[in-house]
């Protein structure tokens, strides 16, 4: 693998290492996932997502769009490094598919994107198979969540998509003002702790490495044996902590506001009761009033 600096140069999307895979495991709020990514899949996309993750880039940012059945996605930064951040907002090429292409299913890992050429920084994992997915030239896939994507499928998705179509967060305001627009407004959001790249270079290169590790059988034991080893992610009782109170203190708001409501309605209802019983009340007064005039005038004409 080369190094940084080289990783930023369109010249390093020239490799001939083409056969490339990096193992990267992350810890979140919600609990570690593993990705596999390809060079192979998509070179350009590849070599910026592996730049950015070596560089803790992506480290304790939020998933700020979490759509159910359809996919996560992150890639918005806090990071106070100028030099990561113009990195990161440089637009990499669209790579082309592969024939045939790989498929969008649960776990898929790819650029988001708005246009030809227009990757950056963001990514996203697809939560089922779609066929929508993939149909953009920026929608390479880059690799798949191989471990942990239960954890990923737990993620908070209660404030929906982004406007307009849900009320999750507006993109621009997290660029602009940062994490404190997430945790003052979306303090339930799920982030990223820390993400470590583990690289396995099969190029031809590579003469000293025993390439048959890394056939499909081999590389599967790597990745349970890398997944296994959670000893710098397990996430200690303060981090994890904070994470239980907060999802149980979201059913106590929605049950805490469905009780004032109730109670209000109740109020409401004893209210309308009450008046419905007074009006009754005057209409026997008055119906017997009418009664005992009418009996006296009746009693007054036949002593008459």
């Amino acid at each position: 693998m080369a190094d940084d600096e080289s990783n930023t140069s369109p010249e390093s999307w020239k490799r001939e290492d083409i056969d490339e895979v990096s193992i990267v495991r992350c810890g979140t709020s919600s609990g570690p996932f593993t990705l596999r990514l390809e060079r192979m899949w998509s070179p350009h996309g590849y070599d910026r997502a592996v730049h950015l993750f070596n560089r803790g880039f992506y480290d304790n940012t939020h998933f700020f769009r979490v759509v159910p059945s359809f996919l996560v996605q992150f890639g918005i930064s806090y990071t106070n490094s100028e030099d990561l951040r113009d990195t990161a907002k440089a637009t990499i090429p669209d790579d082309p598919q592969l024939d045939p292409p790989i498929p969008f299913e649960e776990g898929t890992v790819s650029f988001a994107g708005s246009g030809k050429d227009s990757r950056t920084s963001q990514l996203f994992i697809s939560y089922s198979k779609s066929s929508s997915l993939g149909t953009q030239l920026w929608e390479t896939p880059i690799g798949k969540v191989v471990d942990g994507m239960q954890n990923v499928k737990n993620f908070y998705s209660e404030y929906g998509d982004g406007p307009p179509y849900g009320n999750g967060p507006k993109q621009h305001k997290i660029e602009r003002e940062g994490r404190k627009y997430i945790e003052n407004d979306f303090p339930l959001l799920d982030k990223f702790l820390r993400c470590t790249v583990h690289e396995g270079d099969i190029s031809p290169k590579a003469d000293a490495v025993d390439k048959s590790e890394f056939r499909p059988d081999k590389l599967d034991q790597r990745v349970e044996r890398l997944s296994s080893d959670t000893s710098h992610i397990i996430l200690p009782e303060e981090i994890s902590q904070p994470r239980r109170d907060r999802l149980k203190s979201a059913p106590s708001r929605r049950t805490s506001a469905y009780q004032d409501h109730h109670q209000k309605l109740q109020a409401s209802q004893e209210s309308d009761l009450v008046a419905v019983i007074a009006v009754g009340v005057v209409v026997i007064l008055a119906i017997i009033s009418m009664l005992v005039f009418n009996g006296s005038r009746k009693k007054g004409s036949k002593k008459s």
